[in-house]
């Protein structure tokens, strides 16, 4: 193996270790936040409600993936290393597929959101998995009700007073309309998809063209590696 394809091995090795330590942190985080480990509790400080089964999966993808490419490249194995080049080619296509709908049907996109927004207030007095999301959205994104907190009438949950803290929480005092986010969440998704979605789907393609060259060096590599399996046979 040349010194070219020896630097291309140890790059691969190095960087998709970084990559799978930073899956286990995520799966980690994950597990913390599932298990109500207190002290993740305390320094997160309700700043993360997403459903910890959300980290456990993307933690566990960007192990596997990483697990492929990390292992394939030091101990060169040409099935390995082709593995992961597709996983990478796969999901370049995914993010450069979703980057060009971002750019292209934002304002469609814009509207199905708020419409899925609405769907899960509506729901929410039917389903209690959907009241625990939409408590979880309003928490996160501190808003309150469909269009604003008068959507709830009288009675609003804790969640649509967030903002004040945890003072409210360990006193058990009632959330009130005059305390509550007056921030629908509707408007609320919609004003921030607007701000972010070109940033998201640029920095999706940013990440992409990295991974092409990832991508690049694992075949270059499988190919390396099995022009020396076959002079190894003759």
């Amino acid at each position: 193996m040349g010194c070219g394809t020896s630097f291309v091995k140890y790059v691969l090795f190095f960087f998709n270790l970084v990559v799978a330590l930073f899956g286990l942190a995520v799966i980690g985080i994950g597990v913390a936040v599932l298990l109500n480990w207190s002290v993740i509790k305390q320094e997160l400080q309700g700043h993360l409600t997403v459903a910890p089964w959300v980290f456990i999966i993307i933690g566990a993808v960007m192990f596997v993936i990483a697990f492929f490419g990390c292992c394939g490249a030091i101990r060169e194995s040409h099935c390995m290393v082709v593995t992961y080049a597709i996983f990478l080619l796969v999901i370049i296509i995914v993010q450069v597929v979703l980057a060009v709908l971002m750019f292209t049907y934002a304002d469609n996109i814009k509207e199905a959101l708020v419409k899925s927004v609405n769907s899960l207030f509506d729901k929410r007095s039917i389903d209690p998995a959907a009241e625990t999301v939409f408590n979880n959205l309003q928490q996160q994104l501190n808003c309150c009700g469909k269009n604003s907190a008068s959507d709830y009438g009288l009675i609003l949950p804790k969640s649509c007073c967030s903002h004040l803290g945890t003072v409210g929480k360990v006193l058990g005092d009632q959330c009130t309309l005059a305390d509550a986010n007056n921030v629908g969440c509707s408007p609320r998704v919609a004003d921030l998809y607007e701000m972010w979605n070109k940033t998201i789907a640029g920095v999706a393609i940013g990440v992409a063209c990295v991974e092409v060259i990832g991508a690049l060096f694992a075949l270059c590599l499988a190919n390396s590696i099995r022009n020396m399996d076959r002079r190894s046979r003759y």
